[in-house]
C-alpha cells in the first residue's frame, strides 16, 4: 500500500470512528428532550445501568469525537488548499456546507454541526500562510480563551431564576410536539424554540472549533498523518502523555458524577471537565488508531469503519434522518432508556457500514459529497466507477 493510500485510510478510519461516537451522543436528542432540559440546567438522572452508562458516556464519549470531527476538518483544508491551490474553491466549498447545514438545522435537527463548520471554515482562510509555530499559538490561545470562560461559569450564580413549574410544562409541550404535531407546527415551534437560540450561540461556539480547525491545520503542515519513523515516534510521545494528562480529569470527573445528585456548581464543574478531557482524549484516540493501524491484524479490523468514513457528510445527515424518522413512526419519543438508545446506534451504524461499503462498490464517492465536489468545482465530477475492462 502506498503512502498516499494508507494516509486516506487512517483519515476515513478514524472520521468513521468519530461518526459513531457522534451517534452515540446524538441519540438522546433524538428520543428525548435533551435539548430543553440542559437549556434550563436540568440534569436527567438514571438509574440501575443507564446510571453507569451514563457516567461511560460523559467520561470517554461525551465532547470527545466534535473535536475529533474538527481536527480532521482543519487537516482537510490543509489537504484541499494543497491539491487545488484555490482559495475561491475552498470559499464555494464552504457556502454550499452551509447551505446543508441550515438546511439541516431548520428542517431536522439543532444540534447540526455543519452550519457551525462552515462559517467558522472561513476564518481558516486568515491563518493558513502562518508558520506552523504560529498557528499552534494560536490553536492553544483559542482552546485556553474557551476554557477560561467555561472554568469562570463554575463561580456564577446558579439561581437561573426559572420557575420549575413552568419550565416542566415547556418540557411536557416540547414532548407533544415532538410526539405528536404535524411537521408545519413542528418545524414553526423549532425555529423559535430551538434554532433561533442556537444561532444566538454562535460565536461562542466557533471558538473551541476553531481551536480544533487550527490544531489539524498544524498537523497538516508538519505532516504528522503520513507513516514514517519521525512521526511515529512524535505520535507515540502524544499518544502517552494525553493519556497521563487525561487520567487525572477523568478521575475528578469520575468523582463529581458518581453522586447521583449533584449541585449546579458541581454540574458545571463537570461539564469544564468534560470539556477539558475532551481536547486530550480525542488526541489520544487518535494518536491511538495511528498506531494501532500500523498492524495488519488492527488495520483490517478498523477497516469497516473506513466506509463510513469516505462518506463522512452523507452519513451523518442520514444518522438524523432514520433516527427521527424512526423515533416519530414508531411512537418512541421519550419511551426507551439509554441502554436502548445505545443498542440502536450501534444497530444503526452497522447498517451504514453495510449501506457504505455497497454504496461504494458502484460509486466513487457519497451522494451528498457528490453534489458537494459538484457545487465546488461548478461542473458534474464523475460518479459512478468505471468497469476495469480485463
Amino acid at each position: 500500500m502506498t503512502d498516499k493510500s494508507s494516509r486516506i485510510l487512517l483519515l476515513d478510519i478514524i472520521r468513521g470512528v468519530a461518526l459513531l461516537g457522534i451517534l452515540l451522543v446524538n441519540m438522546r436528542t433524538f428520543h428525548s428532550p435533551d435539548f430543553l432540559k440542559t437549556y434550563y440546567g436540568i440534569t436527567t438522572t438514571y438509574h440501575g445501568a443507564d446510571h453507569f452508562l451514563s457516567l461511560f458516556y460523559q467520561l470517554f464519549i461525551q465532547m470527545k469525537f466534535y473535536p475529533i470531527f474538527a481536527f480532521l476538518f482543519g487537516l482537510g483544508f490543509y489537504l484541499f488548499i494543497m491539491k487545488t491551490n484555490g482559495l475561491s474553491l475552498f470559499i464555494k466549498r464552504m457556502i454550499f456546507l452551509l447551505m446543508i447545514g441550515l438546511i439541516h438545522l431548520i428542517f431536522l435537527w439543532y444540534g447540526d454541526i455543519l452550519h457551525l463548520y462552515a462559517v467558522t471554515g472561513l476564518l481558516l482562510l486568515f491563518f493558513h500562510k502562518l508558520s506552523s509555530k504560529k498557528i499552534l499559538y494560536w490553536a492553544f490561545a483559542f482552546l485556553t480563551f474557551y476554557h477560561v470562560l467555561l472554568g469562570a461559569s463554575v463561580f456564577l450564580p446558579t439561581d437561573s431564576g426559572f420557575d420549575q413549574h413552568l419550565i416542566m410544562k415547556k418540557i411536557d409541550t416540547y414532548s407533544i410536539i415532538y410526539e405528536d404535531a404535524t411537521y408545519k407546527e413542528w418545524l414553526f415551534y423549532r425555529i423559535k424554540i430551538e434554532v433561533i437560540p442556537i444561532l444566538t450561540q454562535l460565536p461562542i461556539a466557533m471558538v473551541p472549533i476553531l481551536g480544533m480547525f487550527l490544531l489539524g491545520l498544524y498537523a497538516g503542515k508538519q505532516k504528522l498523518f503520513v507513516y514514517n519513523d519521525s512521526n511515529r515516534l512524535q505520535i507515540k510521545t502524544l499518544c502517552k502523555w494525553s493519556f497521563l494528562m487525561s487520567l487525572p480529569i477523568i478521575f475528578a470527573n469520575g468523582l463529581i458524577l458518581s453522586d447521583l445528585n449533584i449541585s449546579p456548581v458541581w454540574e458545571a464543574l463537570t461539564h469544564f471537565l468534560t470539556s477539558l478531557s475532551g481536547i486530550t482524549l480525542c488526541i489520544f484516540y487518535m494518536s491511538s488508531l495511528y498506531l494501532l493501524i500500523e498492524h495488519t491484524t488492527f488495520k483490517k479490523r478498523f477497516i469497516p469503519f473506513s466506509y463510513v468514513g469516505r462518506m463522512a457528510l452523507t452519513n451523518y445527515l442520514l444518522q438524523t434522518i432514520v433516527s427521527l424518522c424512526f423515533f416519530r413512526v414508531f411512537h418512541l419519543y421519550e419511551k426507551i432508556n439509554l441502554v436502548e438508545g445505545t443498542f440502536f446506534s450501534f444497530l444503526l451504524f452497522s447498517s451504514q457500514v453495510l449501506f457504505s461499503y455497497f454504496w461504494l462498490t458502484y460509486f466513487q464517492i457519497g451522494p451528498v459529497e457528490w453534489l458537494w465536489r459538484s457545487f465546488t468545482y461548478g461542473k458534474f465530477v464523475p460518479f459512478k466507477k468505471v468497469k476495469q475492462r480485463s
